[in-house]
């Protein structure tokens, strides 16, 4: 019977290069999935091991990964702990080298995780690597991005000016447009933790995931990486297909809400700590202003939204 805890492997004296740390909240059919690209990977002379948290999902997702994937290492929380807790455990359990955290709801292309592997193995200087995210159609999803400026609270990712004005340089600059497309590896300033290779002992000198964090942990890790010491890169070559805001369910206004105001109080903590901004600093106060703004204008086209619906 799947409980609180780990399902324990027979054989616990093999080390591994790299774990695949999966979290998964109410999305069967990706893990699924998800875990099956994995294991059908190119590994080569690379051994991996595979670890999935499920945080509490009401769907089967944990008893189908128990009768699935005899092979993977199991760990069931009755509830939903967040992102980084459950990462973190998956990682304290882990007997590898390297760690490669994945979201729930992707597929993995045979050769992608092995490429950052090997890449990381011949740059010392490097602490963490990304892979590129795709869309269903092969789009980017733009997974390497510069720390954002004032100007990315108007042209950020998803904005609707964004897609006006596509190619504004504080637009492509933000999201290394050019560099991805030259397909090269890259120094970035973060990449997503949805497909993020990180050093095992880099990974703990920085505490792991902070674990008050939801949106905006990914940013904060690289940042700590980064002050450590340790560079960032992004490999376009490494490419993992992300059917992004699947792996977590249906999102009603409430949920969007709850995520909205994480997102805005996130960015102002990070920000606050990227810019050293402490307590008594004059721009905390114009800088949390200005995300409220921008939190509030988010709640309010979200709440009309869901009316028209």
């Amino acid at each position: 019977m799947i409980g609180f805890g780990e399902r324990i492997y027979m054989n616990q004296d093999q080390d591994f290069d790299v774990a695949v740390i999966i979290v998964g909240l109410n999305a069967r059919d990706y893990v699924k999935d998800s875990i099956a690209s994995v294991l059908s990977s190119d590994w080569g002379q690379y051994s991996p091991e595979v670890i999935y948290i499920d945080n509490g999902s009401s769907d089967g997702s944990a008893e189908m990964v128990e009768q699935t994937y005899p092979e993977v290492h199991l760990i069931a929380n009755p509830d939903n702990l967040g992102f980084c807790i459950a990462a973190n455990q998956g990682a304290r359990i882990a007997r590898s080298r390297y760690y490669f955290f994945l979201n729930d709801d992707t597929l993995v292309r045979p050769d992608a995780i092995p490429l950052l592997v090997r890449h990381l193995d011949a740059h010392s200087e490097l602490g963490a690597a990304g892979s590129r995210l795709l869309n269903t159609d092969g789009t980017d999803q733009w997974s390497g991005r510069r720390y954002p400026t004032k100007w990315n609270a108007i042209f950020g990712r998803r904005s609707w000016l964004s897609r006006w004005f596509p190619n504004m340089p504080a637009l492509t600059d933000y999201l290394y447009r050019k560099e991805i497309e030259h397909g090269e590896p890259f120094i970035a300033d973060w990449v997503s933790a949805a497909a993020m290779l990180v050093r095992k002992d880099v990974f703990w000198a920085v505490g792991g995931f902070a674990e008050d964090y939801y949106y905006w942990h990914e940013a904060v890790i690289c940042d700590r990486i980064r002050r450590a010491g340790h560079e960032i890169v992004l490999h376009p070559q490494s490419k993992i297909m992300h059917y992004e805001g699947k792996g977590s369910g249906p999102r009603p206004y409430p949920v969007q809400r709850w995520h909205i105001i994480d997102f805005h109080r996130g960015a102002f903590r990070s920000y606050c700590e990227h810019y050293d901004l402490g307590g008594g600093h004059p721009l905390r106060l114009c800088v949390g202003g200005a995300l409220a703004m921008r939190a509030l204008s988010l709640l309010l086209l979200t709440r009309f939204r869901t009316w028209l619906t």
